[in-house]
């Protein structure tokens, strides 16, 4: 039985009526296989470590030496030999394709990792203030410089190999004896106007420059990318997203899938999480991302939960989709009452909200 022009359109409507879904389904584009995505993304996901690098009155450059045997606070050398940059933090990165045209390569991480050197600096701070407090309260002739000195040469003993019993117990009751000061004139219970400790602070002249350091898979050898802070969270209400740039770069980037996620999805966390470091003796040698496989587990409005292992360095890891897409960043791992992480329960920011953080670069 034939059937008329007409009568052909009155049947492919219904269907489209009855079964949209299935037919757009049938329409859409083939899943890549994992392995293909994966050859394709390993290129595209870098490891970020950011570097500390501080200086404090006269520009000695100051380092985490040790521990105060009393509480466990930091202890801080200074010396006139530049260290270096010192890895603080690290994470996963990755560019990402955005509507801007410019020489610059946009990456996108964690607020945490970039500012993963923040508590560092602080206690360098609190540290040098209330040694600039100590040498004025145990100064003799009222010569604060000369005992500044002196306290400084004594914690410089934390760095010294072939110390004495006697340095060592000078050493370990004089850096008791700074973090002391600070507990009982310049902590936050004594001083809530902070009017003191910016005092000593500003006398002490700590400064501090961080670098953040993009590592592309391959050898170590390979020179790492610098890239520059182009956008920050900055409260709670913006979500735990960073932007970087890198200047007059171009790396290959990742395009967002802003279709929603939606539960049993399957995806892959591409980062570089401290555990695969562990088993891998070669580590050392080389930087290569790490695939984990999984399911969405959960979508919510900003955010969706994924069930692929996670852990300490896939922060700021892309969560990609079987066409190679992101659909999420990485940001946390669930944690238990004992503070152990929960291996099911890995949190992503949407590729939604990374737009909405930074419309500039994602919407016309």
């Amino acid at each position: 039985m034939q059937i008329s022009r007409a009568g052909l359109a009155l049947v492919l409507a219904c269907i489209l009526q009855t079964a949209p879904h299935a037919v757009q389904s049938a329409m859409a584009a083939p899943a890549e296989t994992w392995e293909k995505i994966d050859k394709r993304v390993k290129s595209q996901v870098y490891q970020i470590n950011v570097g500390l690098k501080m200086k404090v009155k006269d520009s000695l450059y100051v380092t985490l030496a040790d521990l105060s045997p009393k509480n466990r606070f930091p202890v801080f050398s200074a010396s006139a030999q530049d260290p270096g940059y010192r890895v603080v933090g690290f994470g996963t990165a990755f560019p990402i394709k955005t509507i801007t045209n410019t020489d610059k390569t946009i990456l996108v991480t964690n607020r945490h990792v970039v500012e993963s050197g923040d508590e560092i600096i602080k206690e360098c701070q609190r540290f040098y203030a209330a040694m600039r407090l100590m040498a004025e309260q145990t100064a003799e002739r009222g010569d604060v410089d000369g005992r500044l000195k002196e306290l400084m040469q004594l914690v410089n003993i934390s760095r010294k190999k072939d110390r004495s019993t006697t340095e060592l117990a000078t050493y370990q009751s004089t850096v008791d004896s700074i973090w002391d000061v600070y507990e009982t004139h310049l902590s936050m219970r004594q001083d809530p106007s902070r009017k003191s400790f910016n005092k000593y602070l500003s006398a002490m002249q700590v400064s501090f420059e961080l670098g953040y350091f993009i590592h592309p898979a391959g050898p170590v050898s390979q020179t790492p990318y610098n890239a520059k802070i182009f956008k920050n969270a900055r409260g709670a209400s913006d979500p735990d997203l960073a932007i970087l740039s890198i200047d007059k770069a171009r790396l290959a980037p990742l395009e967002l899938d802003l279709a929603s996620a939606s539960e049993g999805q399957e995806v892959q966390v591409v980062g570089y999480p401290e555990a695969s470091e562990m088993l891998d003796t070669d580590s050392s040698k080389y930087f290569a991302p790490t695939f984990s496989t999984g399911r969405v587990s959960r979508v919510g409005p900003r955010s969706i939960q994924v069930d692929a292992a996670m852990t300490n360095g896939n922060s700021g890891a892309p969560v990609i989709n079987q066409k190679g897409k992101v659909i999420g960043v990485a940001v946390r791992r669930a944690r238990n009452a004992s503070g152990q992480e929960l291996t099911n329960f890995g949190g992503a920011i949407s590729a939604q909200a990374l737009q909405s953080f930074a419309p500039e670069l994602f919407v016309r």
